[in-house]
């Protein structure tokens, strides 16, 4: 095998990483509002506003961490010491984010839950996965290798996914919320030490003969950030990342509620995200091969369209599981692309950056990913706190009323539904995919 080509050992090494992360991520964005509002006793419409204004503060120390990792030079690389760095305050910080004190006032309560939201939404995470977004592009130069990585990555991603929803509740009953942290911080240390121990970075440029090419070490944080947002497929696709990810923050928000209340069975939680995930465990190991018949934009519009009307089954449909299964099922099968494809897409516009400037911004362009994460799930996070007030969800009621539970439906579909309609129009401005053939030459004559 090519020594430019990353082996099957590293694409494992690197796929479990995103494991690590979700143990973090996705505890905190499916169940972090339920232990707020039914464990603490904080009120959804705070816990709305709280996630959001940490989130939007999030979006901004993405781009200063992009510009760090840029101009971090070790003899490991610049994106996986980070990984490294950051891998035990990762397990550190989900602990106490789920140990909020009894003792402490409402008040207080509050104060404990804003700083350490901002601390390991703003910090902690962002150093991680930021890094870890980056270390795509610079271990794999070439883009059906990115491919290859992005689909391997999301497989154990959609595993951890799953493993999290089907196992928390049942930890949480019988170790309690902190010891349920403890068990998921501790597996998501060793998963990321495992991608930073396991993985190389290969791409490196350097200024050639005729000086057409500089690294972004070259520059200062003002040109690097004015050549970034001359990058017009950077802002769309920033633009994308919060789409998406504000829908799955209202998705994997309100999943529980739409089961314990909607369905009226928090046991079918499980279920209900098989469905979602299952279709993207699977596809995700196919995606290189839709990639190849599709392309990543084609590929991309389908899966909106997919969503969409999964999302118009569960709403227009009388309220059963059998309705909740099949949007469910669709709404996974639609996400295939927006998850290996979406990421893949990133070291596509970081080329294309880099055969426009003349300069290679790897870790500014990759905080694209982490931002659209990051400010998308904090909008997410607030339209579940905020739809939980607007539906008056009251968590010390055993049953929520008629007119609570139909808002809850409205919301889970509704909102999703009128964000997806935003994103294909997007979308459609975004198609890489037709011009990367030029690009692909372009920077092979300028090296």
């Amino acid at each position: 095998m090519s020594k430019n080509k990353p082996t099957r050992k590293e694409i494992f090494a690197f796929a479990v990483g995103d494991g690590g992360c979700n143990l973090v991520w996705t505890t905190i964005g499916s169940f972090l509002t339920l232990y707020y509002t039914d464990s603490v006793g904080i009120a959804a419409a705070t816990i709305g506003t709280i996630m959001l204004l940490s989130r939007l503060l999030d979006g901004l120390s993405d781009l200063v961490m992009g510009g760090i990792i840029d101009r971090t030079h070790t003899r490991w690389g610049k994106a996986r010491p980070w990984i490294l760095w950051s891998a035990v305050p990762m397990g550190l910080g989900l602990v106490l984010m789920f140990s909020i004190p009894d003792s402490l006032s409402n008040n207080g309560k509050i104060a404990y839950a804003s700083i350490s939201y901002i601390l390991m939404s703003a910090v902690i995470y962002t150093a991680c996965n930021l890094s870890y977004n980056t270390l795509l592009s610079v271990s794999a130069p070439d883009p059906k290798d990115r491919v290859t990585m992005s689909s391997m990555r999301f497989f154990f991603t959609m595993c951890t996914v799953l493993f999290i929803n089907y196992s928390c509740i049942h930890f949480v009953e019988k170790f309690g919320w902190t010891g349920m942290s403890v068990i998921f911080g501790g597996l998501a240390i060793i998963l990321l030490l495992i991608t930073f121990f396991g993985t190389k970075e290969r791409t490196h440029t350097e200024v050639n003969t005729t000086n057409t090419t500089t690294s972004s070490q070259h520059q200062n944080a003002t040109v690097s950030f004015k050549l970034l947002f001359t990058n017009k497929y950077f802002i769309l696709l920033a633009i994308i990342f919060v789409i998406n990810y504000t829908i799955l923050g209202v998705n994997n928000g309100l999943r529980i509620y739409y089961a314990k209340d909607v369905l009226g069975n928090i046991t079918l939680m499980g279920t209900l995200t098989l469905c979602f995930i299952l279709p993207k465990l699977i596809g995700n190991l196919v995606y290189p091969y839709i990639n190849n018949w599709l392309g990543k934009w084609k590929s991309m519009m389908l899966g909106y369209v997919l969503e969409l009307t999964g999302l118009l089954i569960m709403a227009l449909s009388d309220t059963s599981f059998a309705s909740a299964v099949i949007g469910l099922v669709l709404l996974g099968i639609g996400g295939i692309p927006h998850t290996a494809g979406l990421f893949a897409m990133v070291a596509d516009v970081i080329d294309y950056g880099e055969w426009k400037t003349g300069v290679r911004l790897d870790g500014l362009t990759n905080s694209v990913t982490s931002f659209g994460m990051k400010v998308g799930a904090g909008i997410g996070s607030a339209l579940v706190g905020w739809g939980l007030a607007w539906v008056a969800y009251d968590g010390t009621l055993a049953t929520q009323t008629s007119e609570t539970i139909e808002g809850i439906k409205w919301v889970f579909t509704f909102v999703p539904a009128g964000l997806i309609m935003v994103g294909l129009v997007v979308l459609y401005f975004c198609n890489l995919d037709k011009i990367y053939p030029q690009i692909a030459a372009g920077l092979a004559e300028k090296r």
